[in-house]
């Protein structure tokens, strides 16, 4: 005879709710283990980016035959070594370039390369598709001295600055301390992730990836306060310095080089009259017309300090850069609203455009000397340099000792 077999706490409604809770809370806590591992890697992978990005523009800034080193293997080694202070600063383990066939031209922790070694796939692919690759590792109690735990194998598109891809870069990023940060946040709240119900479960959830994120978004802060006027949003003066450097260091591009300097006319009265919120959004509005004026991409806008702007062209001829000033005057005619009340801003623009054999000092001072007599002659409007005006200010001077001789002779 067949005895049945009964489980009297099964039927027990705490025990069954007990089990029914405890089997979501598993469910739900392998769940977002899930998650929090993937947002993990997500910011990695993120950070890494964003580091390889900025290193190799850094790189073509640099080495002056950048883009000889990925077809000649032997070219740029003492140039681009001077890097190697860098790589601690923004957490590049070493790098290596290759050619459009995906041959390795360079690699910066080796003296020699091996002889016809394969062409490396991944680096050919990049050239190709102009997409970036990633690769995440972790060396646990690795034996290599120098390894980091965790680090990011990237590979990126080698962009010379005048657009045209000339290869691929290898670019090794330590991403150890990121990950570190982001664990330390996990353990804070992990406690919530093992007890409690599913409401409990969702808070340290959100308040993870919510840490997550800032962290990976005061990174990305970091990285942008060294490029961008935190105000405008446009290029700060460090930013426009380096591209001005780049471009007279190089032969033949500063010809074709059209500067345009702009002064706010009148901002401290503005500032005085209405604040210094008032003034922030004059600036802003000058910035907003500045943009909208220029070419496009091939156009730099850039907050050169105080009410100072600077905008580059490049490429750009005497006719079309004067097209461009016009729309300048043009665009200052449009008010700036604040509180309900307009102010239309007054710009003095001084015009140069670079010829063969300036220097960087030169081109600027030509353009800043142009904005004086802008302002010289009555505000708002641009004056284009001309030899002229080296001698002017100078006989300006002298005729104002003649009329006040005393002050000549202090």
């Amino acid at each position: 005879m067949r005895v049945p077999v009964s489980f009297p706490w099964f039927r027990k409604p705490i025990v069954l709710a007990t089990l029914a809770s405890a089997a979501l809370v598993a469910a739900l806590t392998l769940a977002l283990h899930g998650l929090l591992e993937w947002e993990v890697q997500t910011s990695l992978l993120r950070n890494a980016e964003i580091k390889a990005q900025n290193w190799s523009e850094r790189f073509f800034r640099t080495v002056p035959d950048a883009e000889q080193m990925f077809t000649d293997a032997a070219a740029g080694r003492t140039d681009v070594m001077q890097l190697a202070g860098s790589f601690a600063m923004v957490d590049i383990l070493r790098f290596e370039l290759f050619d459009h066939k995906g041959q390795r031209t360079f690699l910066s922790d080796q003296s020699e390369l091996e002889p016809e070694a394969p062409a490396n796939p991944k680096a050919l692919e990049v050239y190709r598709t102009g997409t970036p690759k990633f690769f995440v590792y972790h060396q646990e109690n690795s034996e290599q001295e120098g390894i980091p735990d965790t680090f990011v194998e990237t590979y990126v598109p080698a962009v010379s600055p005048n657009g045209e891809r000339v290869g691929t870069m290898e670019i090794y990023v330590d991403v150890s301390s990121l990950e570190k940060a982001l664990e330390d946040a996990f353990q804070q709240i992990s406690w919530f992730l093992i007890a409690g119900t599913t409401v409990i479960l969702a808070v340290p959830a959100v308040a993870y990836v919510r840490r997550t994120r800032q962290l990976r978004s005061r990174d990305q802060r970091l990285l942008e306060l060294t490029r961008y006027d935190q105000l405008t949003g446009i290029l700060n003066r460090n930013s426009i310095s380096d591209i001005l450097e780049t471009t007279f260091a190089s032969p033949g591009p500063s010809a074709s080089l059209g500067i345009l300097f702009v002064d706010v006319d009148y901002f401290k009265q503005v500032n005085d009259q209405y604040g210094h919120a008032c003034g922030d959004r004059l600036l802003k509005h000058v910035a907003d017309i500045l943009k909208s004026s220029t070419r496009g991409s091939s156009d730099i806008v850039g907050r050169f300090g105080g009410d100072e702007f600077v905008v580059l062209c490049r490429d750009i001829d005497k006719q079309e850069f004067r097209k461009l000033c016009g729309r300048v005057t043009e665009g200052a005619k449009t008010p700036c609203e604040y509180e309900g009340k307009s102010y239309t801003p007054s710009l003095s623009v001084g015009a140069y455009l670079a010829r063969a054999g300036d220097t960087q000092k030169c081109a600027m001072h030509r353009a800043d000397l142009a904005v004086y007599a802008a302002k010289h002659r009555g505000r708002g409007q641009v004056m284009e340099y001309s030899k002229d005006l080296e001698g002017l200010f100078q006989a300006e001077r002298r005729s104002q000792d003649r009329i006040d001789p005393a002050k000549s002779g202090d």
